[in-house]
């Protein structure tokens, strides 16, 4: 069962910033790390997202267009994350994904998250209290 170290990382998600240290605890569980060399496409715009992915070391780059050689919309660094909302959805890809260093992530896949959810109906509905009080702030921060 992974430690304190993979708590404490999903801990700065906010996907999970309602969530308990007992309930990050569960979630971290479900982590695998994962390592990949430089050059390698971790996602791929347009497939159906089945995983999440939080960086631990290493730089990845985020490219809106189909050729992964293409320049970054954004450099992603330890403890940045991507693919949260596939845990929920599991809709398309919104861009392609290239660690452009080697790179240590955890990642989580989307059917054992849905499988702790179905189980943990707590944990479920502090999920849903923290997207709510987010989009809240969002929507406020919008309305300014």
């Amino acid at each position: 069962m992974p430690g304190q170290p993979t708590v404490d990382l999903l801990s700065q998600v906010p996907l999970f910033e309602a969530l308990t240290r007992a309930h990050l605890s569960r979630v971290a569980a479900l982590t695998e790390e994962s390592e990949y060399h430089a050059g390698r496409v971790l996602v791929k715009r347009d497939d159906p997202g089945r995983a999440f992915y939080v960086i631990v070391e290493g730089q990845a780059k985020v490219v809106k267009g189909k050729i992964v050689t293409s320049q970054a919309e954004a450099i992603l660094g330890p403890g940045d994350f991507f693919g949260e909302l596939s845990l929920l959805d599991g809709e398309p890809r919104s861009a392609t994904v290239v660690a452009a260093t080697p790179m240590r992530v955890i990642r989580i896949e989307r059917t054992g998250f849905r499988r702790l959810l179905r189980d943990e109906p707590d944990l479920a509905l502090k999920l849903l209290e923290g997207m709510a009080r987010r989009t809240r702030a969002l929507l406020h921060a919008t309305t300014l």
